[in-house]
């Protein structure tokens, strides 16, 4: 086919409504706007502007490049809300062209060594390297890396397209790390249908089965759904479980993720992701040149936030933002605008592991506002926040809002278990259309009189969860780089599970910046952790990691040789704690902290008297060590 009938071809897709193929062909509708066709002439979209999107925004955000966003647009069939537009997959951009692959194969997984891609039916190689490296001319190599001797792969074989063949949206996805699948088996019996997961040696019921499964996290709901598994698996002492035996998990318990492929929750959960795919590509700004980051540290003021062991959240949060302030000031070109700000300290690095704790901190509206009342404070974060896209730049000229991210920073208070990072971002099912507060209170301030109802179009809601999550994984991946902690299960959440209840946390739900996250630092309810955060060292690392990941979010410059790049000389001070890489060195020798991977403690508890449950007997505690010898002795199964 030569070039000039090629693209005849292409522009009359373009032009024409669209309309199903007589030919039999697999359509997954991914939401009203958008589905994905598979048949087989390959792999169509066919899609219409989102609620709030112009035809040319819709045309600029579909189309590979310029001028097939014109002839989109010029053409007799222009896409509208109510006439959706059919196009080929050459066609697309990037980011769309990653949404319908994730909406026709969601078994494929962007893993370290490349794209694994699970065939739904016979597939052509050439036709698997046209659509995930740009050219079928690298079909040869699919085989080679494969192992293959036809030109055919047949349904439910993986093949691996290397991550140096991918194209540029599948390259780009943040891998995940390679680690054992947890193998989980599915069946049914009176009570209803339920997983069943084999613990392994070492493995513990807390960690293994309810942190990892079903997305608890506080150390109430672990417990408390610990105790339910336990009963429906037939466990009478949670402390002695063999290894192997069969722990029997609820679906309802579990997080989509691990659900059964045709359960309606995990299908709606790959429809979300594919949806939130079309927008996970982020603004270019190399140095974070044009880039403004709004930089919240949690809390403050009368509110401590989480408190262990006489450790205040909101004290050790201002600090890393405060030291992220000051790496990005020092070694980027962006504009640092922070939410609040301790008087006296004013954002000055206190050179000491253990720091002092102040309740002074301002929330640094118009006027300031000293953080008395902790609902008052999140309400006016989001209006401060959001203001901040009004707000020229230091040039005096608008900051674009795809150019603009919030970053706020907290610490978690979790099940003792749990250990390391994790990051939040705008769930778009759970975000609203609008917020807004009235009383002569919010009425004092210029950022609610600008604007006293924030609003959010569908759009603006979807594609906040898209690019905040590729944020969310560039901070991750530049957290592990830097061998800090990292939460071992689904380091990146749309939103909290606690008490029976799902929700995006306030500053991230009603805050009008687009590309926005939530940092959890560590979780103070851990030794380990809390003993961290309390060491300067670890502060600096993490302030560092995340400068690095915000550069890698919008362009560069990234790792070099995949390890981090020095951003910042850290303040005379003393050692690095034992197993922390001192902050901007992250060499063999620096001394690293890797991320735990297990064993996780067997005797996580305590575990609390309770009533018993459906007449069950109550599990006992675990026995107490003796003084000598000081290895707990194993309890034997009951059988």
């Amino acid at each position: 086919m030569t070039r000039a009938l090629r693209a005849l071809l292409v522009l009359a897709a373009l032009l024409l409504p669209g309309r199903a193929p007589a030919e039999e062909q697999r359509r997954e509708v991914v939401s009203p706007d958008f589905a994905a066709l598979l048949d087989a002439s390959g792999i169509r979209v066919e899609a219409r502007p989102l609620e709030g999107e112009t035809a040319a925004e819709f045309a600029a955000r579909i189309s590979a490049d310029e001028r097939t966003a014109e002839r989109l647009l010029n053409g007799p069939y222009p896409p509208s809300r109510g006439r959706p537009a059919l196009l080929p997959y050459a066609t697309l951009s990037g980011e769309a062209r990653l949404a319908a692959v994730r909406a026709l194969f969601p078994s494929d997984v962007r893993a370290t060594r490349g794209w694994l891609h699970i065939a739904v039916e016979d597939e052509s190689l050439e036709r698997i390297a046209e659509w995930f490296t740009g050219t079928a001319a690298n079909a040869p190599q699919l085989a080679a890396a494969n192992g293959l001797a036809g030109p055919t792969v047949f349904r439910g074989v993986q093949v691996t397209i290397p991550a140096e063949l991918l194209d540029r949206p599948f390259r780009d996805a943040e891998p995940v790390p390679d680690e054992e699948p947890p193998g989980l088996e599915y069946g049914s019996d009176a009570k209803g249908r339920y997983a069943v997961y084999r613990l392994r040696k070492g493995e513990a019921l807390y960690s293994a089965v309810v942190v990892r499964f079903t997305g608890r996290l506080h150390a109430s709901d672990v417990i408390e759904l610990a105790l339910r598994i336990a009963l429906r698996s037939g466990i009478d002492d949670v402390h002695a479980i063999p290894v192997g035996f069969p722990v029997k998990i609820p679906l309802d318990y579990l997080t989509e993720e691990y659900l059964p492929a045709d359960d309606p929750r995990a299908i709606a959960h790959e429809k979300e992701r594919a949806e939130t795919a079309q927008f996970s590509g982020a603004a270019k700004a190399r140095g974070l040149e044009g880039v403004r980051v709004v930089i919240d540290a949690g809390h403050g003021g009368r509110d401590t936030g989480t408190l262990h062991r006489g450790v205040w959240e909101a004290t050790y949060a201002y600090d890393v933002a405060s030291r992220l302030r000051k790496v990005l000031l020092e070694t980027t070109r962006a504009d640092v605008v922070m939410l609040t700000r301790e008087p006296g300290l004013e954002w000055k690095i206190v050179d000491r592991d253990r720091l002092p704790d102040l309740k002074t901190r301002h929330l640094l509206t118009d006027p300031p506002y000293p953080l008395e009342d902790p609902v008052a404070g999140v309400n006016l974060r989001c209006y401060l926040a959001s203001a901040q896209l009004r707000r020229p730049g230091p040039d005096r000229k608008p900051v674009a809002p795809e150019k603009t991210v919030f970053v706020s920073i907290h610490a978690d208070s979790l099940h003792p278990s749990v250990r390391g990072a994790m990051i939040y971002v705008p769930g778009e099912r759970f975000l609203r259309s609008s917020f807004g507060k009235t009383g002569a209170f919010y009425r004092t301030f210029r950022e609610v009189r600008e604007e006293p109802v924030i609003s959010f179009t569908r759009k603006e809601r979807v594609l906040s969860e898209g690019v905040s999550t590729t944020l969310a994984e560039k901070l991750i991946a530049s957290i592990r780089r830097h061998d800090l902690p990292v939460h071992r299960f689904s380091p990146v959440r749309t939103h909290v599970i606690r008490g029976g209840r799902e929700w995006v946390p306030a500053v991230l739900r009603y805050n009008k910046i687009p590309n926005r996250v939530l940092v959890e630092i560590a979780n103070l309810a851990n030794d380990d952790d809390r003993s961290l955060t309390m060491t300067r060292a670890f502060r600096q690392t993490m302030a560092e990691s995340l400068a690095e990941g915000l550069l890698s979010f919008f362009g560069g410059p990234g790792p070099r040789d995949g390890r981090p790049a020095p951003l910042a000389t850290p303040a005379p001070a003393a050692a690095a704690p034992a197993g922390l890489a001192e902050p901007g060195r992250a060499g063999a020798d620096a001394g690293a902290l890797p991320e735990v991977q297990g064993p996780w403690p067997r005797v996580e508890g305590p575990w609390p008297e309770r009533p018993r449950l459906h007449g069950a007997r109550r599990p006992r505690p675990a026995p107490a060590p003796r003084p000598t010898p000081k290895r707990r002795r194993r309890v034997a199964p009951r059988r």
